[in-house]
């Protein structure tokens, strides 16, 4: 059961609709010469501003177009506990079988592409724990050259609440 949200589908108290505040809130990079989507910087993102949320954070870093070049670089304990797998450090190729590492890629991908956030309600993509199911929120941010270089993923089951 995959299914694409509008934020106003995701509960206010939802750690996926704190970060989609925070995000809406940060100064974005208007490239000059392009009609590119303008983004927030990486270097403009303070985990300290999200620390309440910090548990259900991943951050991908891209490096290249495909399930092995992004790169989990930080995982919430939140997410390692739905999952119940740590995958910090690992690609999307080490940290997936192939079907699912390809499912997620192109999330991301379409992401980065058209330059927006996705929001999306889906159970843990692991069979023994897909009983949990998942608000999931995708926020691009872009290096001083406007290119999509950093994922943050606020991952959340959907009876998580913050407070």
């Amino acid at each position: 059961m995959y299914q694409v949200l509008d934020l106003d589908e995701i509960p206010e108290s939802s750690p996926v609709s704190y970060m989609a505040s925070y995000y809406d809130g940060l100064p974005k990079l208007q490239l000059k010469k392009t009609d590119q989507i303008p983004l927030p910087q990486w270097s403009d993102f303070n985990p300290l501003e999200v620390r309440k949320i910090l548990p259900w954070t991943m951050v991908i870093q891209r490096d290249g177009a495909s399930p092995s070049g992004h790169l989990i670089k930080l995982e919430g304990e939140r997410i390692i506990e739905a999952s119940g797998v740590n995958s910090m450090g690992k690609t999307l190729a080490e940290a997936f079988e192939p079907d699912m590492a390809e499912i997620k890629w192109r999330e991301m991908e379409d992401v980065a592409q058209q330059r927006c956030t996705s929001f999306t309600l889906s159970p843990v993509p692991r069979s023994d724990r897909s009983f949990i199911d998942l608000y999931r929120g995708c926020f691009p941010f872009c290096d001083d050259q406007g290119d999509v270089c950093r994922l943050v993923i606020t991952v959340a089951p959907v009876k998580d609440i913050i407070r």
